[in-house]
């Protein structure tokens, strides 16, 4: 059955049980997505190959629960950073080549942590401060970590602003001229993130963040089954890694 909004004398119809893609995200909490970075961080510095593997895979499925996209785009990513390291791994004698590989390397055995900090980035900046704010936790530290995560999609927006101005000024990127290519990214990018931060203190003055007094929440916060489970999946992963060692 639909529902109906009535705006002036015109009938805005939609569905009543419309399915939102982040709905799995108001029930894990962002604090066990906190804790499982440091726990994931442990597994894959002391587990082996299957530990990693399985930490992946837990990952994926995870952002896959909440963002399809996202989801489908990491794994093409991965997917095309193996292949390169695979056909890069036939010249490893050249310097160059095996810097690139050796980056590469690390994209992939940290790409677990990356693709959680891509799921904490997907949090409003209300929740984020709203979770802290739950468990007492300093509110410089809470806004502090809140800022960076949710700072980088900002920083993928501008760079794809970045690119766009230099396509419409006839700028390319050129392997071997990577000082003048980092240039066209990064001055660029300087101005930008100097507009962004002047946006972000006048977002946290007129929310009254500074301002010391007790504060509600809009959100209701709480830790719940899911986060249960996902914490002790972690957990038995580590304790598999150690007792390997």
């Amino acid at each position: 059955m639909k529902n109906f909004l009535v705006i002036g004398r015109k009938k805005v119809f939609c569905r009543k049980n419309i399915k939102d893609r982040y709905q799995l995200m108001e029930k894990i909490n962002p604090i066990t997505i906190v804790i499982l970075i440091l726990l994931t961080s442990i597994n894959i510095t002391i587990g082996g190959k299957e530990q990693y593997l399985i930490s992946l895979s837990f990952t994926l499925i995870l952002l896959f629960s909440i963002s399809f996209d996202e989801s489908i785009y990491t794994m093409l990513t991965l997917f095309i950073l193996w292949t390169l390291m695979y056909f890069l791994k036939k010249h490893l004698g050249n310097i160059f080549i095996g810097s690139i590989y050796t980056m590469i390397l690390i994209v992939i055995k940290f790409s677990p942590i990356f693709i959680l900090g891509k799921i904490l980035s997907l949090y409003s900046s209300s929740y984020l401060i709203s979770s802290f704010r739950k468990l007492k936790i300093n509110q410089t530290i809470s806004i502090g970590i809140t800022i960076f995560f949710r700072f980088i999609p900002e920083i993928y927006l501008k760079l794809k602003e970045i690119n766009m101005g230099m396509k419409i000024r006839g700028f390319k990127l050129n392997i071997f001229k990577p000082i003048k290519s980092f240039e066209l990214y990064f001055i660029p990018l300087i101005y930008k993130c100097i507009d962004i931060s002047d946006t972000l203190t006048c977002s946290i003055i007129s929310k009254g963040i500074e301002y010391d007094c007790k504060k509600t929440n809009f959100h209701d916060v709480r830790f719940t089954y899911i986060d249960i489970i996902i914490l002790t999946i972690e957990i038995v992963l580590i304790g598999v890694s150690l007792w390997r060692i």
